[in-house]
């Protein structure tokens, strides 16, 4: 017979379970052409690796409901009121909820914290039609920019000292391509002369163009995919050692070289092989006295260990969340917080993390742009922040108006509206009953039980046992 020699592969298909994607700039014929400037970092990478990542698209959602969750308002500035700007806050309001007829305001921003954290950037168009100007988010990944070859006057209007006052400042400006298919539409800078629609950039960090977060911890990111590729592989296929197959004087027969190309997966567990070898009439050595037999060596006995990606997993989703500086409460690991320390958690990144995000995002699209734009300066628009307290600064708090009789009965109304989620009439009190002193009650707070240590809840149970009360009072 002849001789049988050659490499039998036994393992995935080439590309099987890889995580391979093709990111193709549309800008790519467009940058010498039109003088744009080349991102370092492709916006369609970072979101497909985001989109990979076990760890960032929580740490995105938290920002979104975070920053944007709890909705806008609008404010006087210092020492306006509804006397000096009535007329401002009509327009601030109108144009508010007027800017897009097809998404809220709010959702809006969060499309934008979304791009801002996935990419490092993002691009609101601003559209004048006569009136009030209306505004689109435009995806990242469509929006380039040149670099900033024009020098123009910019003219500012701003409040200062209670009076508005006009400003001329010169600018070196940009111009914005957005390319869909292959049509490219420009953009001015936001302010600049011309006759386009303008755009406002918004970006994370320094230079041309803005870069997620995230950025330092890639490679963390790609590999955590990576464990998570090859884990799955392992339970989907199992484990099988990497060996080489020696046959003495013979080959293995065809169906076994099939067999063997199988003998992996789930099909093959608690199976048995069955190997046919054909023998030499001779050995390779002329000895007609040598056996044929078959024998299996172990190239690589390294065994996959669990605790090591868990391990390498846990480590990189740490760093991941450290990018965003945000406590585990906030992205569902919360298996050792308690009441306190959730709540000093959250405290912490509401004030060294979302509110500063708030006011930037607000001044940088409406407080220092659009409301100006429009002639509005005496009212500015915010996003509202939620209402975290501690139990003990409230007690102290409470307990220390009460006992000085600053805390009056009618104060406790908003305090029962707010925990109760109920509307209290004060029609139904004298003045004189909501007017008394917390202190002259005596012993109500002494003498009160509760079912909760929440102090919150414990003065609106007390509040609306002595409405209660009163009101019993008065219709005897």
């Amino acid at each position: 017979m002849s001789e049988a020699t050659g490499w039998y592969p036994i393992g995935k298909a080439e590309g099987e379970g890889e995580s391979k994607q093709l990111v193709i700039d549309q800008f790519e014929q467009d940058y010498d052409e039109h003088k744009l400037i080349r991102p370092t970092i492709d916006p369609v990478a970072c979101v497909q690796v985001v989109k990979q990542s076990n760890i960032i698209p929580q740490c995105v959602e938290a920002y979104k409901t975070n920053v944007v969750g709890y909705g806008y308002a609008l404010t006087y500035q210092s020492g306006e009121s509804d006397k000096t700007a009535k007329t401002e806050w009509d327009i601030a309001d109108r144009f508010m909820q007027t800017a897009n007829l097809e998404e809220s305001t709010e959702q809006l921003l969060s499309q934008l914290v979304e791009d801002l954290e996935h990419c490092g950037n993002a691009y609101v168009e601003v559209a004048w039609g006569g009136g009030l100007p209306a505004l689109y988010r435009i995806p990242p990944e469509y929006m380039r920019c040149t670099a900033p070859l024009e020098k123009v006057e910019m003219k500012y209007r701003r409040l200062v000292q209670g009076k508005v006052e006009e400003f001329t400042q010169s600018k070196w400006v940009r111009k914005y391509a957005q390319k869909r298919g292959t049509n490219i539409t420009w953009f001015r800078e936001f302010g600049a002369p011309g006759e386009e629609n303008e755009v406002i950039h918004l970006q994370l960090g320094n230079g041309t163009y803005g870069e997620p977060r995230w950025i330092g911890n890639s490679p963390g990111v790609v590999g955590s995919r990576k464990a998570e590729e090859l884990n799955f592989e392992y339970f989907d296929n199992g484990r099988m050692l990497d060996m080489i197959l020696t046959v003495t004087n013979g080959e293995l027969a065809p169906q076994s070289i099939e067999s063997l190309k199988g003998a992996r997966g789930k099909k093959s567990r608690g199976g048995i092989l069955y190997l046919e070898v054909q023998g030499y009439d001779k050995g390779l050595l002329g000895d007609e006295k040598e056996k044929t037999s078959i024998k299996l060596d172990k190239l690589n006995d390294l065994l996959q260990q669990d605790a090591l990606f868990i391990e390498y997993n846990r480590e990189k989703r740490k760093e991941a969340r450290s990018a965003f500086r945000l406590p585990p409460i906030l992205t569902g690991e919360s298996e050792e917080y308690n009441r306190a320390t959730s709540d000093n958690a959250r405290r912490i990144a509401e004030e060294q993390i979302f509110k500063p995000y708030r006011k930037w995002i607000m001044d940088e699209i409406f407080n220092k742009r659009l409301l100006p734009a429009i002639e509005v300066f005496r009212v500015k628009a915010i996003l509202n922040s939620p209402k975290i307290s501690d139990p003990d600064e409230w007690k102290a708090l409470l307990d220390f108006l009460a006992d000085r009789g600053i805390m009056l009965v009618r104060h406790l109304i908003p305090i029962a509206e707010e925990v109760l989620g109920t509307t209290l009439d004060e029609s139904k009190y004298n003045e004189e009953y909501l007017d008394t002193p917390i202190a002259s009650l005596g012993s109500t707070f002494s003498q009160e039980t509760f079912g909760t240590s929440d102090p919150e809840e414990q003065m609106a149970t007390i509040a609306k046992r002595l409405l209660r009360e009163t009101r019993e009072r008065q219709h005897v």
